[in-house]
């Protein structure tokens, strides 16, 4: 065979093989992004995560406005299991609470640093820890729980961008209610997730985004917008929601040591 079509016979083959890998690899609809990105995600070792939260209301009976603002740095590691979350908790006219939050296996306590506090070390439940964060932080950190998403993945959109995928879900209001059961689902007080308890809920805005790396799958960062009222009879709560956590130092974050004063991890 001729030298220059042996080269170009060569190079024609080489192509195809790598687009076929290429092809073969590559997630074919959202569903299939979310899916390899929930497999990565439960395989993770350990990871840095940092959340900024924020949340507004207004109730017409009793007329009153309320807001918050949640930032959380938290490293995880999966064995042993511990999590360490550093938390600070933010409302006008309130003095700010730092919160030191560890998990070890199924061991969960909090300790508030003030000043005056001679409590220490206190052994709270998963409900408490979910009072303190809100609704949506503990549905982030310290890792993303895709498998509330799956449900509504076929209506997603997923769009390429520089280094990997991002998938893009907005939510109908039968859709939110789904997804607010499946929230609350584990919390000792459902009734107090009002959305799904007697409210009807009018969406103006449940907007979610992940970003995904597309050489491990893991997913990089999440973004929440919401704007929902639910009306009880002639009455209504109105609140904005923002989250935005991002996921970084994939199983390469430094080994989480028990807080020696914490008693009830020794």
């Amino acid at each position: 065979m001729n030298k220059r079509f042996f080269v170009l016979f060569l190079a024609v083959i080489l192509f195809t093989m790598t687009g076929c890998g290429k092809t073969s690899s590559a997630p074919s609809s959202a569903e299939d992004v979310l899916k390899k990105a929930d497999h990565a995600m439960s395989k993770l070792e350990s990871v840095h995560t940092s959340i900024s939260f924020d949340e507004s209301s207004v109730t017409s009976n009793p007329p009153k406005r309320t807001s918050q603002n949640v930032q959380v740095q938290a490293d995880f590691q999966r064995h042993p299991l511990m999590v360490s979350e550093e938390v600070v908790w933010k409302a006008p006219l309130q003095t700010a609470r730092n919160i030191k939050l560890f998990r070890q296996g199924d061991e969960l306590a909090m300790h508030e640093r003030l000043v005056k506090d001679k409590k220490g070390w206190q052994e709270i439940t998963e409900d408490q820890r979910a009072q303190l964060l809100g609704v949506w932080v503990p549905f982030a950190s310290p890792v993303m729980d895709l498998s509330l998403l799956e449900p509504f993945a076929d209506d997603a959109k997923l769009e390429k961008i520089d280094y990997g995928y991002a998938l893009q879900f907005s939510l109908s209001p039968a859709d939110y209610r789904k997804l607010m059961e499946l929230v609350s689902v584990n919390s000792e007080q459902p009734e107090q997730f009002i959305h799904t308890h007697g409210g009807f809920p009018v969406i103006d805005k449940l907007d979610i985004e992940l970003k995904i790396n597309d050489q491990t799958m893991f997913v990089t960062g999440v973004k929440m917008s919401a704007n929902v009222t639910s009306y009880f009879k002639r009455d209504y709560i109105r609140y904005k929601q923002k989250l935005d956590a991002t996921y970084s130092y994939f199983n390469d974050i430094d080994a989480i040591q028990t807080p020696k004063d914490a008693k009830m991890f020794q």
